[in-house]
């Protein structure tokens, strides 16, 4: 039972259901999730081991949210992960995952020919879980799984990709990503990652910035 509402609360919070800065009573998640406190107590414990609440003596739990630092250290070691598993999977030549994000790269090129935020978004998180899976190394896949999780991903990759010009060369980046994956270049697939994950960092840092200049401006 603590597993499973564990895993519901982290699927809440990873997709933006209960958004940063949340606070979440142990109370009203017993009332939601039809259980009692004590499951609810250890799955926040969980995940607060997993950095993405944090449980503050006498005012209660919050749904974590990251800092500047924070952000630039967790997209420092995504780098380094996510160029990790695409050299392996350019070195294994998993069939199975090398379809997938062929696949996910058309439908990122038919979002970008129509506009389709939504579109590109899914395309993308299935681009990266294909090569996460595909790298086999379970690991790896365990390691980024945690990461990946104190980073709302999706909410983050639509900011960035409204930067100006950033949808364009995202595409490109994730086709070139491809492109070394196709010819078995381990070294190629590895660096094409991390300047993609680099790249994709700068560009939300100048998204977030963006819009909270924007706020300050009303």
């Amino acid at each position: 039972m603590t597993s499973q509402v564990t895993n519901a609360i982290r699927e809440s919070i990873v997709t933006g259901k209960y958004e940063p800065r949340k606070k979440l009573s142990e109370a009203a998640l017993s009332e939601y999730y039809k259980v009692s406190r004590t499951p609810i107590r250890e799955a926040l414990k969980q995940l607060e081991r997993e950095g993405l609440v944090e449980i503050i003596p006498r005012v209660g739990t919050c749904v974590t949210k990251p800092t500047e630092k924070e952000l630039t250290e967790l997209f420092t070691v995504k780098e380094i992960m996510e160029g990790l598993a695409a050299g392996l999977l350019a070195e294994n030549k998993n069939e199975k995952a090398i379809y997938e994000v062929q696949q996910a790269v058309a439908e990122m090129e038919k979002a970008v020919q129509t506009g389709d935020h939504n579109l590109y978004v899914e395309a993308n998180n299935v681009f990266h879980t294909s090569i996460h899976n595909g790298a086999d190394n379970s690991k790896l896949s365990y390691m980024l799984n945690l990461l990946l999780n104190q980073i709302p991903y999706s909410r983050y990759v639509y900011i960035s990709i409204d930067v100006p010009n950033r949808l364009e060369n995202s595409l490109k980046e994730h086709q070139t990503i491809l492109a070394y994956i196709l010819k078995g270049d381990r070294d190629g697939a590895e660096k094409a990652m991390r300047m993609h994950v680099r790249s994709s960092g700068s560009q939300l840092r100048a998204g977030i910035a963006k819009k909270l200049y924007v706020k300050k401006e009303h």
